[in-house]
């Protein structure tokens, strides 16, 4: 069905383009998010995740623009006036769409603001949202850009949300995380934290645009039943979903200028990933010698001052180790 009020134009750049009010969204996805703004409500934040059934790009960004776009039109106060009528097959009641009513305010979902690829960018944006707007906002946190899969990429992500929850749990935001593999997500956000799961998948013939949905119990029954499995098949076998649906390419901003951003994000990640492991190797060396060669590092301080003009402190010297012994205890598991 057509949700929101926002306008697009459909067969840009032929004769016969025109625009249209709204985008397609399936019935059932639209009725089970339009309860959010009221759970929020109640002060609370909302979390959803969109996976990728284990893979890079089957949809999973489109998809979630597109939840985004709707959930901030139902938090401005947008919504679809439903009625009971009847099926013309079955005779059935069953709930039907007869317009909508116009939110109170344009949506402010956009790229710039809303979308984050890192955890650093999703608290800052969190914040600005927050002090500019209030609660409510609504945030895309895309990490799926590749290589997710590696430990230390979901060791990455899982302490960014918890960091973040830590720090803006107050602001009551709506948070859609989108990666590749919902099984990697840490217990606390897969199944604690998240209100649903949308997993996007390709059809055989490699055709995107379908999704399995999943409410809080049926994720719950995924997750744990479906890490007891082996291979990515058999995982996302292991409960059924709610519902299944499809979705269309639309995206609400340009697809190009999304895929920039995202690829400006990877490499400032690169470059902050060198520049840890440069210190990393720093505080390695001075820890050396500390533990081994003590009277070489008490001469430290006045060294670097006299060789290459940096002035060093002592407190300095001695984080160094700390930030060592701190990695080596993690190590042994202390």
């Amino acid at each position: 069905m057509l949700v929101t009020d926002v306008k697009r134009v459909i067969n840009k750049g032929r004769k016969d383009e025109k625009e249209i009010i709204g985008f397609s969204l399936d019935g059932y996805l639209v009725e089970n998010l339009e309860g959010i703004p009221d759970y929020l409500g109640q002060d609370w934040d909302c979390v959803g995740i969109i996976s990728g059934h284990g893979k890079v790009g089957p949809g999973k960004s489109t998809l979630a623009g597109q939840v985004c776009t709707y959930l901030d039109w139902l938090i401005a106060g947008g919504r679809m006036n439903w009625y009971w009528g009847k099926s013309s097959s079955t005779g059935k009641k069953i709930r039907v769409v007869k317009g909508m009513t116009k939110a109170k305010r344009k949506i402010r979902f956009n790229l710039k603001e809303n979308v984050a690829f890192s955890a650093e960018d999703l608290q800052e944006k969190a914040l600005k949202l927050y002090e500019k707007y209030g609660k409510n906002q609504v945030l895309l946190y895309d990490e799926g850009k590749q290589g997710l899969d590696s430990a230390r990429a979901m060791e990455s992500i899982n302490k960014g949300m918890e960091d973040f929850f830590q720090d803006c749990r107050y602001m009551g935001h709506v948070i859609i995380i989108v990666l590749p593999n919902f099984f990697k997500l840490h217990e606390d956000y897969a199944v604690t934290r998240s209100l649903f799961l949308i997993d996007v998948f390709v059809d055989k013939d490699y055709r995107r645009g379908y999704f399995h949905f999943y409410n809080e119990i049926q994720k719950e029954w995924l997750f744990f039943l479906g890490k007891k499995k082996i291979g990515v098949t058999q995982k996302y076998s292991a409960a059924h979903p709610s519902f299944s649906g499809n979705f269309t390419p639309w995206l609400p901003f340009n697809k190009d200028e999304y895929e920039e951003a995202k690829n400006t994000a990877l490499d400032k990640k690169r470059k902050r990933r060198r520049e840890r492991n440069l210190f990393l190797q720093r505080d390695f060396l001075v820890w050396r010698l500390r533990t081994h060669h003590k009277e070489v590092f008490d001469e430290l301080e006045d060294e670097f001052d006299r060789v290459v003009d940096i002035r060093i402190g002592k407190r300095t010297l001695q984080r160094c180790c700390e930030r060592i012994n701190e990695v080596i205890a993690k190590k042994k598991g202390l």
